[in-house]
């Protein structure tokens, strides 16, 4: 009899201890699954979002400023920028590259994204304009003045007309005043306008051919002439637009509007650009 009741102990002390143990078990379970539920919770509470955007390598320095600005009226965003050549981040999000706002130094490259549906026309805007201008190093040796200079020049430099804005628009430009033939074979393309003012500062070439926007401000070259816009086919036109892929829409659209505004609008011009109140 002994030996049963302390058969029947033992179980007893098992079966309590199991017990015990399984109560643990669904504590720890449920203060894990509470940690994996707060952690989406606490990254809302917080609004940490990214917004990407890509931009032309013309607009890096105009958006750099303004991207603390729109960042401190949007409390949690972080705006990350992408920079490069307008053609260049037009295959990057055909591609499927990460994208919340494309802003392009042509119109060419959203009108393609537009045939793609990867942006919507309803949705895009005129961001601004430019000018094509002839560039040259501070000490000017070649003393290019004007376009009847670049015949007699040695290297000169503008953009790849292939995927650069500036490129493209500097090709029609001397195409249109009868000099291409003569300066091609002279050209030392960039792949975008930093590489370009590069050429220039560091005597690389004689000269080149950028957006205005692009020798503003920047020490060591200087715009010695601007293109009228009656010798252009069309004028320099900027796009900004939200993707169709973004999934920060209402935020996309925030951007497209701050830029948009006076405030912006302002601080392109600052930069070299022209608002887009004297662009439409």
């Amino acid at each position: 009899m002994r030996a049963l009741r302390d058969l029947r102990r033992a179980g007893a002390l098992a079966l309590a201890g199991a017990l015990v143990l399984a109560s643990l078990a669904g504590c720890v379970s449920a203060e894990a699954d509470g940690e994996d539920a707060a952690t989406p919770d606490a990254a809302a509470a917080t609004g940490a979002v990214e917004l990407r955007i890509s931009a032309a390598t013309t607009l890096k320095r105009a958006v750099d400023e303004l991207i603390p600005e729109f960042e401190a009226a949007h409390p949690g965003v972080t705006v990350v920028g992408n920079y490069a050549a307008s053609g260049v981040l037009q295959k990057q999000v055909e591609q499927g590259a990460p994208c919340d706002v494309f802003l392009s130094a042509g119109p060419d490259q959203v009108a393609a994204l537009i045939e793609g549906g990867f942006i919507s026309a309803e949705t895009s805007r005129t961001l601004c304009s430019n000018d094509v201008a002839i560039v040259v190093s501070a000490d000017n040796p070649a003393g290019i003045e004007g376009p009847g200079d670049l015949a007699n020049a040695g290297r000169l430099t503008t953009g790849n007309p292939e995927t650069a804005p500036f490129g493209t628009k500097s090709k029609e430009w001397l195409v249109n005043i009868g000099l291409w033939d003569g300066v091609e074979p002279r050209l030392v393309l960039a792949e975008n306008a930093a590489q370009a003012i590069d050429y220039i500062v560091r005597g690389e070439v004689d000269g080149g051919l950028v957006f205005a926007s692009e020798a503003t401000n920047i020490d060591g070259v200087t715009v010695v002439y601007r293109a009228p816009a009656s010798e252009l086919s069309t004028p320099v036109r900027y796009v900004i637009a939200p993707t169709a892929a973004t999934k920060q829409a209402e935020l996309a659209d925030a951007f497209v509007a701050f830029m948009l505004e006076r405030q912006a609008q302002d601080a392109l011009a600052q930069w070299g650009f022209r608002p887009v109140a004297e662009t439409e």
